[in-house]
């Protein structure tokens, strides 16, 4: 009998397509393509979160979430199915198709100031990847196991 030796790897399983992180909106910030921006706290949405989905396209719903609030943005960040729409959209935002978050929105409470729609109170609906966002918000899939703290 022979012995054989030699160095092996050992990687932790990364299944799945990862996390969608980035941001759905940021509050007191105007609209890149339009007079329009949201108060700070303007959005409230149901319990069961919202629907993401590709380009605002109601056939094409990738997953169910709900968006988390840190100080005046609005964002996401969920593990993305490991279906075929969420591996396909990991996928698309990786090889740069879709950069940033589009909001679907029913405006409850809204004026205009200055020219420019400001909307105080608004249901939030859903959400969209897009190529090209209205608001600066930005779009990226992280491995399952991201630990934006460090700490892990």
């Amino acid at each position: 009998m022979r012995e054989l030796r030699c160095a092996i790897e050992h990687r932790a399983d990364d299944s799945g397509p990862g996390r969608i992180v980035g941001e759905l909106i940021e509050y007191e910030v105007r609209a890149q393509d339009r007079p329009e921006l949201f108060r700070e706290g303007a959005l409230s949405w149901d319990g069961g979160g919202i629907v993401l989905n590709r380009a605002h396209s109601a056939q094409q719903p990738v997953m169910r979430f709900t968006p988390v609030v840190e100080g005046r943005k609005v964002r996401i960040d969920a593990a993305l199915p490991d279906t075929a729409a969420g591996r396909d959209l990991a996928t698309e935002i990786r090889e740069g198709l879709f950069r940033g978050l589009s909001i679907e929105f029913r405006a409850i409470v809204e004026r205009v100031e200055k020219g420019v729609r400001v909307v105080e109170r608004a249901l939030l609906l859903g959400a969209g990847v897009v190529p090209t966002p209205a608001y600066p918000t930005t779009v990226q899939v992280r491995s399952q196991d991201f630990d934006p703290t460090g700490l892990l």
